[in-house]
């Protein structure tokens, strides 16, 4: 015969949907996310308890024993707790989560039948209006049925019921955001997403799900799912391959922020990606990603965040182009941690490379020499850190590339003599673009090669730049060659102030009194003025 006591257990252990709370699902307590992995009594005490693995360690206080006797394991020794039913948030299902999310709203305002409706527009933004009346359940129900973008990120959804009308109520979500859910298990997503047959963006960041015992028993219903996210997981890249096995068609997959150190050839799946971002995760070796070479398709590769000093295509040499990443266009990784220019050398190795972002890098130098170097040495490249590269600015970048490293270029054998220009191996190893470069403007005359000093440092100076058309970046100072060309200082101008418009350069010089000194010829360099650390260089907007 049942208890009151027992049957006051069971309606602490069920949703309000009628599911029972099972030894595996996920639970909350005050927005801390765990497992429950113990249900049942913890003597002396009575009723029943919830043992809990929470995802935080240090929200828990042991490793699943009371008293000397084990109840249940953890994988942390403080990441353990027991807990009373009732002060858990069990979870609620995903059509509770989307009716609440994006259905009628009760103002609750005493006397007034007034609700809130999202509102669907023709491009399926959802604005918020006020109904007053009857004919509210159609409307809600018509907006529903609209939806093709769905989230319910942290809403606490554990999944489905069994007798769920998903398909029904929501018949157009193509893309879906469960981040941050109560979601236990992929056997659970994969009941989710057979009723959603045009589901094609799946979010999936920031659920803990161990990874599928039987992925091909699954793979069927993500079949059209093109795009997913998979960030903190807590994921190895063979966890991350045995998710992927289950979606034949992915073309993004994003997986930032998990534990992958090591990588292997993806060889029975990913074959149709043409992006993956690896972002914040702890691969060290450029060796690792060599493993994807083999991928034909993609077109962006995001590392940045990780611990790769170099990049490498060793079944290459220089001047040729690698077989590898045939189809990358993009790269965007972190520059503080490159170390060499080997590593932009190596890079033109790749067909099809056109966009390149890592920031800055402090031990190659001040940013505006780095870009130019980068541009002259990877002769494919239109955009470079979210900038576009014009063209003139390559030629300006390439000209004073010669400029620079000329005077080594004749030590080692180099000539303006096309019969005798036989530069030696070692310079062609660290400047393997010059020669290419030499072929498209000619070789540098004796006149252009002043050497210069062997520490770039040596001829930089400190100036101002003002722009009055630019009230939130007015003032700005930055650390150019006195090399630079005034045609690359207006390529710098343009993209640091933002203009659209025509303007004209001019300087000011901090030690005398005087009139404002125009740059007036775009092909001289910042020592043809005179400038000093110091001056002041003003932008001036032309007006209609």
């Amino acid at each position: 015969m049942r208890t009151k006591t027992m049957a006051a257990d069971d309606a602490e252990l069920t949703r309000k949907d009628g599911s029972k709370v099972e030894i595996g699902d996920r639970i909350s307590v005050d927005d801390n996310i765990g497992t429950v992995r113990f249900i049942g009594c913890v003597p002396p005490t009575k009723g029943v308890w919830l043992g809990v693995e929470w995802d935080d360690p240090s929200r828990g206080k042991h490793d699943g024993s009371h008293e000397g006797v084990r109840y249940f394991e953890t994988s942390h020794p403080t990441s353990g707790s027991f807990v009373r039913p009732k002060k858990v948030d069990l979870g609620q299902d995903l059509v509770s989560a989307i009716q609440h999310r994006y259905g009628v709203q009760h103002d609750g305002d005493a006397g007034v039948d007034t609700d809130k409706l999202f509102v669907l527009d023709s491009s399926n933004r959802a604005t918020v209006v006020e109904m007053v009346g009857a004919e509210k359940v159609n409307k809600k129900q018509s907006q529903l049925d609209r939806l093709k973008e769905v989230s319910v990120r942290e809403k606490n959804v554990y999944g489905i019921r069994p007798d769920c009308k998903l398909a029904q109520i929501t018949p157009k979500i193509v893309e879906l955001d469960l981040s941050r859910n109560l979601v236990a298990s992929w056997d659970m997503v994969a009941r989710i997403c057979q009723h959603l047959p045009h589901l094609n963006n799946l979010h999936l960041s920031e659920n803990c799900l161990p990874s599928p015992a039987d992925p091909q028993k699954l793979a069927p219903v993500f079949t059209k799912v093109t795009i997913l996210y998979l960030n903190k997981m807590n994921y190895t890249w063979e966890q991350v391959m045995q998710c992927c096995c289950m979606f034949p068609a992915l073309e993004k997959l994003y997986v930032c922020n998990n534990v992958i150190e090591t990588l292997q050839e993806p060889k029975e799946c990913l074959q149709c990606l043409k992006v993956i971002s690896l972002e914040s995760n702890l691969i060290s070796s450029w060796e690792e990603m060599l493993k994807l070479g083999g991928l034909q398709r993609l077109e962006t590769l995001v590392i940045s965040d990780n611990k790769i000093e170099r990049m490498y295509f060793p079944d290459v040499s220089n001047g040729q182009k690698s077989n590898l990443f045939p189809s990358l266009k993009q790269i965007f990784f972190t520059g503080k941690n490159v170390k060499e220019w080997s590593t932009f050398d190596e890079l033109n190795k790749l067909r099809s490379l056109v966009e390149l972002q890592f920031g800055s890098i402090p031990s190659l130098g001040e940013p505006e020499l780095v870009r130019e170097i980068v541009i002259a040495k990877i002769a494919n490249l239109k955009r470079c850190n979210r900038t576009v590269v014009e063209e003139q600015e390559r030629k300006g970048a390439e000209i004073d590339y010669l400029k620079r490293y000329g005077p080594e270029w004749l030590k080692s054998g180099g000539s303006q003599d096309p019969t005798k220009n036989k530069p030696k191996t070692d310079f062609l190893s660290q400047h393997p673009s010059f020669q290419a470069i030499v072929e498209k403007w000619g070789a540098p005359e004796d006149s252009e090669m002043t050497q210069q000093s062997k520490s770039l440092k040596d001829n930089l100076i400190i100036v101002k730049m003002v722009c009055p058309a630019c009230p939130e970046k007015t003032v700005v100072e930055k650390k150019l060659p006195v090399t630079m060309s005034i045609q690359k200082i207006r390529t710098m101008v343009k993209r640091m102030f933002k203009l659209d418009g025509d303007f004209f350069l001019y300087y000011t010089s901090q030690k005398m009194q005087g009139p404002e000194i125009e740059f007036d010829n775009e092909l001289r360099q910042l020592s043809f003025y005179s400038v000093e650390s110091g001056d002041t260089i003003h932008v001036k907007c032309c007006t209609a």
